[in-house]
């Protein structure tokens, strides 16, 4: 008589954000170091090749051509920060929601135009941070998430439009 073996059924499990909250902060930050070197290597490389091409033209006064550098080292130090920060984000196993959300809160202080005052770097620190809780999946259901990230992508808008603005009107 043969002996009958008990079958092993595996179940499929759900596996959702399984980070906590508090290691997401964390990495968060870490990201944004690393894309902040990146993006300060990205300035330092444009200041010295694209933007001597593209100030030619700011005339010979001293403050004509600082002011142009200035304005080219911010659009490269922003363009730059977005772009490492999908490979930091990548590496540390973080979702691309974060990456919409702290380009949202850079994009935004960035057009507030307001980076020689005190506050603006006590927000900005807080940037990282402000991103990885507003774009964690507290698990709350799909229609939360929905309005969650919804939200994400208003704020990008958002900030977009502002950066169009604080260009726009100089």
């Amino acid at each position: 008589m043969a002996r009958r073996r008990a079958r092993v059924q595996s179940r499929p499990s759900e596996v959702g954000d399984v980070m906590p909250v508090s290691a997401r902060v964390a990495w968060s930050y870490l990201a944004a170091v690393l894309a902040a070197v990146g993006a300060g290597l990205v300035v330092v490389l444009s200041n010295q090749t694209l933007a001597v091409f593209l100030c030619k033209g700011a005339g010979s006064a001293d403050d004509a051509l600082a002011s142009c550098k200035l304005g080219w080292a911010i659009w490269a130090g922003l363009i730059g920060f977005a772009l490492c920060l999908i490979p930091a984000l990548l590496l540390l196993k973080l979702d691309w929601w974060l990456w919409a959300a702290m380009v949202a809160g850079l994009g935004s202080l960035i057009a507030t135009d307001a980076i020689t005052e005190w506050w603006w770097w006590a927000v900005a620190a807080f940037v990282p941070a402000l991103a990885s809780l507003v774009s964690a999946n507290w698990q709350r259901g799909r229609s939360l998430r929905r309005i969650q990230l919804g939200a994400v992508l208003a704020l990008d808008l958002a900030a977009a439009a502002a950066l169009v603005w604080w260009y726009a009107n100089g």
